[in-house]
């Protein structure tokens, strides 16, 4: 008996954005993490080819995404299994090869983007024959936000040889390629986290310019207001609304709260306390920027912008020394913390987020016994070796750095649903992206998100920031000011395991 899914088991929302993918040659879907913007996409190439539309797309895309995601998606479908797929990834000669084999979907990484341009350009374009793609998915169009990048625009490249001389190479912008693209879409979460200066790119590379105009000049020009210096650019009250109309019409913006239905989220906190000699290093590191470790090792920083980081640090239990890749422990305080919670998991899988690669390599050193996998140092192209490991339940403690688990890593939600913070950081978007790695559609089970804090600490003032959705610079500072005093604590509402 099959397990595959069939295209009923879309749901309404996907089964829309489907729609307006195929009513719209051209479309951008903004969609939030776990909405399933990839299974949508397929659906819609499927139905293109059977409609005698499409015969082979070209699918852009992070590494990860391009090596792991797609192919993987497409076998979970009966209607999608059947897709041959090509990765246009290694050398010249393997790319190349690639290009040309017997397949449905070729998936690209942005980075050979100028490669592809080029190799097109040569083959079809410059012959005068006809694109062999007929249609191109940007996956995490946001990639393509700089419109005046060497990716979009092209340019001369200087290079060095062996003899260390330097050569000027020209490249070949994305831009020639667009216009011989009947059906292009784009996919991504966060449109615009620059502000809506991020968007023209995005919208060149899908409609060729017809929305926002082909030049980023025109489109500043028609739309903003500058500095006095001509650096800063800001959108007008009047450009705003012009540019949400322009685009609205092939835009299908959908956010995962409005359209999930999942199991309970728990946040907790697990408070734990500096021992008092990584206390008082804290407290000179906070108050001098300057400390001494037991072992002579000395922590310093040379700004006070600089100082929450290394105190950051400290919190977790390790320190880089100035200047330098290596780190001193301090104290083991939230290795014990972790070591608590493997064992209250029983077994179950527990995702596991850091902030330094300290503390990946003291995480993968105490816990040896459970073989933890670091997603963030695994190779692109055994990502979802990793994947279905974890999801058959071979691997008992997972972790990674949030910054490198985003789109390309889905499917952990499918076997479980204990995510730890060893460390915070600033960034709300990261928090969000951690989460949603097990916190999205097809979780079976109550989430369970604990963070691991350390008392009267610089990480009391990062999760106020996160908890208060404090995603700018003022809203950091406030934070951490709230901290400094003495008013954070109470306001975190802090749960006791």
């Amino acid at each position: 008996m099959s397990n595959l899914l069939s295209p009923q088991d879309l749901f309404d929302y996907q089964r829309e954005c489907v729609l307006h993918q195929l009513y719209n040659d051209d479309s951008m879907l903004w969609l939030g993490m776990g909405l399933g913007k990839t299974p949508i996409t397929l659906t819609t190439i499927v139905d293109r080819m059977r409609a005698g539309q499409v015969q082979k797309t070209l699918i852009f895309g992070p590494l990860r995404v391009i090596q792991a995601v797609w192919a993987r998606e497409a076998r979970k479908w009966t209607h999608t299994e059947h897709l041959r797929f090509s990765v246009m990834h290694g050398n010249k000669e393997k790319r190349t090869r690639a290009m040309f084999a017997n397949a449905d979907i070729f998936l690209c990484n942005y980075e050979n983007m100028n490669w592809l341009t080029e190799t097109l350009d040569h083959y079809y374009i410059s012959q005068g024959k006809e694109m062999p793609f007929q249609m191109v998915v940007y996956d995490e169009v946001s990639k393509m936000k700089n419109s005046t990048s060497m990716r979009m625009g092209g340019g001369i490249r200087e290079r060095k040889d062996a003899r260390g001389e330097v050569h000027k190479i020209k490249r070949t912008g994305w831009r020639k390629m667009i216009p011989h693209f009947k059906y292009r879409t784009g996919l991504t979460g966060t449109p615009a986290s620059n502000g809506y200066i991020d968007l023209h790119g995005q919208y060149l590379a899908v409609d060729g310019g017809n929305r926002l105009g082909e030049y980023i000049t025109g489109y500043k020009d028609n739309y903003f207001t500058s500095d006095h210096m001509g650096w800063a650019f800001s959108p007008t009250a009047l450009g705003k609304q012009w540019i949400e109309h322009n685009i609205s019409d092939i835009t299908k913006k959908m956010d995962a709260k409005d359209h999930l239905d999942l199991p309970e989220c728990k946040i907790t906190n697990i408070m734990v306390d500096l021992p008092p000699a990584a206390r008082k290093i804290y407290d000179e590191m906070e108050k001098n920027m300057f400390s001494k470790l037991d072992n002579g090792s000395e922590l310093e920083v040379f700004s006070r912008n600089s100082v929450s980081n290394k105190c950051l640090q400290i919190c977790n239990g390790s320190a880089y020394l100035p200047e330098s890749k290596e780190w001193e422990k301090v104290h083991d305080a939230k290795l014990d913390a972790l070591e608590e919670v493997l064992e209250e998991a029983g077994g179950s899988p527990v995702l596991c987020s850091y902030s330094f690669r300290a503390d990946a390599e003291r995480i993968m050193k105490r816990f040896k016994k459970y073989k933890p996998v670091n997603m963030t140092a695994t190779k692109s192209s055994d990502t979802e070796a990793v994947i279905n490991k974890w999801n058959n339940g071979q691997i008992k403690l997972l972790i990674g750095h949030p910054a490198s688990m985003g789109h390309g890593v889905d499917g952990l939600q499918d076997n479980g649903h204990i995510l730890v913070w060893f460390g915070m950081n600033w960034s709300l978007e990261l928090y969000l992206q951690m989460n949603g790695r097990i916190d999205r559609q097809g979780q079976k089970y109550p989430v369970s998100l604990l963070r691991i804090l350390c008392n009267e600490t610089v990480d009391l003032a990062v999760a106020d920031a996160i908890n208060r959705k404090a995603d700018d610079e003022e809203g950091l500072k406030a934070a951490l000011q709230r901290y400094r005093d003495g008013h954070t604590t109470n306001e975190l509402e802090i749960n006791f395991m």
